[in-house]
């Protein structure tokens, strides 16, 4: 199992900044533990996705992206986990702002690519071990 990592969770209920936490695999689980103090009040649990319920990890190529797809009640189907904190397009002062996020993003990959995919992997590897 990979090391707890600092991410910040984005789904349609977090909002484009999503939440910043730590990211830890367990055997049978994936949980995302907010940060106290930057986490809204309604946001403050854990959030737990059990293995079996993945239906898809990847990653989008050239960024330090995560992406889940889940099918479990009370949980969004589409998680994003990124490993930098997402770039802010909507309000930046950049003559292009989705051109400086999307290469603030693959600047970000070339230090982060090789821990991404070593958590794809494991949580691949994860889901595999459990039958999923």
């Amino acid at each position: 199992m990979p090391e707890p990592a600092t991410v910040w969770m984005v789904h349609k209920e977090t909002g484009r900044a999503g939440i910043r936490g730590e990211l830890i695999l367990e055997s049978q689980r994936l949980i995302f533990r907010p940060e106290l103090r930057t986490a809204k009040p309604d946001m403050l649990g854990e959030t737990v996705f059990a293995l079996h319920d993945v239906e898809k990890v990847g990653r989008a190529r050239g960024s330090p992206v995560l992406e889940l797809r889940v099918a479990a009640p009370g949980v969004p189907p589409v998680v994003l986990f990124y490993f930098v904190k997402p770039p802010d397009i909507y309000s930046s002062g950049m003559p292009n702002p989705r051109f400086a996020g999307a290469s603030f993003l693959m600047q970000s990959n070339a230090l982060l690519a090789e821990e991404v995919a070593s958590w794809e992997r494991e949580i691949q590897a994860a889901h595999r071990a459990r039958g999923a």
